[in-house]
């Protein structure tokens, strides 16, 4: 089973860290996030650094669409393609899988504001032009990858944490007395078709960290894969459903909220082990999920986040066996 990283890393040296992903996920290498470097390197600020045509700055209520851009959107721009470039050299030409990870829409739509200040929730329009943007900007940087790194097969990770508070309408107003009302899932749909079809042949998968997981609305939006937290597959038979329809399962098996402490290999197998008898489906089906860590690991120190890294991917090699033996 295929291992790799899902998110943030601590520390702000990005060529070392991605030194330590190419070493330790061979197979699948994440370009990861290291958010102490300021809020251009956040989630939110990765995202605002491919958007085409779309100016934004970041103020006192956070990011938002502007007439010009200021120094956060300038050095978000400036860490991504510092970030491409450190890949670049630590790919040395080779033959490689790299995984690319930027906000979704629905994300944005809670991250990004109106430059009166309300989210871009407030105004279909607007998000349908930051999506669009979004869409466009992602598949510039494909083709420039593409022409840069022939050698490379691109995925994408779309985060959405915020999605199941989009969908259920439980995002506030700026001023916290109110509450968006709740996207309709059509629209879900439309906006995630309109990225993943700014992917291009580049396989897209869905990361949801928050719940309920928007299981059927990622199929029919064309995700072939989702990335979530083994913890918080509450509603199995849609799991179930999903791995069994031929999607990927990206599974999150390391609680990176208990900071600093790194599992034993078995512990993470057996978390697999125990979703295959939760699910009551073949063992076979999960063969071809990847294994991650949860969300999270910028809180933790360079070395245990390091080590919980080697210690996914040493479970990544032997879950197979235990996977073949359980299907006996």
């Amino acid at each position: 089973m295929i291992a790799t990283g899902i998110g943030s890393l601590p520390g702000a040296d990005m060529r070392g860290s991605l030194a330590a992903m190419a070493e330790t996920f061979d197979q699948l290498i994440p370009l990861p996030e290291l958010p102490a470097r300021g809020v251009g390197a956040h989630m939110i600020g990765r995202a605002t650094a491919v958007l085409v045509d779309l100016p934004v700055d970041h103020g006192p209520g956070g990011w938002r669409l502007a007439d010009s851009t200021d120094h956060a959107a300038r050095s978000a721009r400036s860490w991504l393609r510092s970030d491409l470039d450190d890949l670049e050299e630590v790919l040395a030409d080779k033959e490689a899988s790299v995984k690319l990870s930027f906000a979704g829409p629905l994300t944005l739509a809670t991250g990004l504001h109106l430059r009166a200040g309300e989210s871009i929730l407030a105004d279909g329009s607007a998000l349908a032009d930051v999506t669009t943007s979004l869409a466009e900007g992602v598949s510039q940087l494909i083709a420039e990858l593409r022409r840069r790194m022939p050698r490379v097969t691109w995925r994408l990770q779309i985060d959405e944490p915020s999605a199941p508070a989009v969908l259920s309408g439980a995002v506030p107003t700026q001023s916290g007395l109110y509450r968006y009302p709740a996207m309709a899932g059509s629209t879900a749909v439309q906006l995630w078709q309109t990225v993943v079809s700014g992917c291009g042949e580049a396989e897209v998968g869905m990361h949801c960290c928050g719940a309920p997981i928007p299981w059927v609305l990622a199929r029919k939006a064309g995700f072939s894969t989702m990335w979530c937290e083994v913890a918080s597959l509450l509603n199995l038979d849609r799991v179930a459903g999903w791995v069994e329809s031929g999607a990927r399962l990206g599974m999150g098996v390391v609680d990176t909220m208990q900071v600093d402490k790194v599992p034993l290999v078995d512990r993470l197998i057996d978390r697999v082990l125990w979703l295959v008898r939760r699910l009551e489906i073949d063992p076979a089906v999960l063969k071809s999920g990847i294994l991650s860590p949860a969300c999270g690991l910028a809180g933790w120190s360079r070395h245990d986040a390091a080590e919980v890294c080697r210690t996914v991917k040493r479970a990544g090699d032997l879950v197979d066996e235990q996977l073949d033996q359980a299907s006996r």
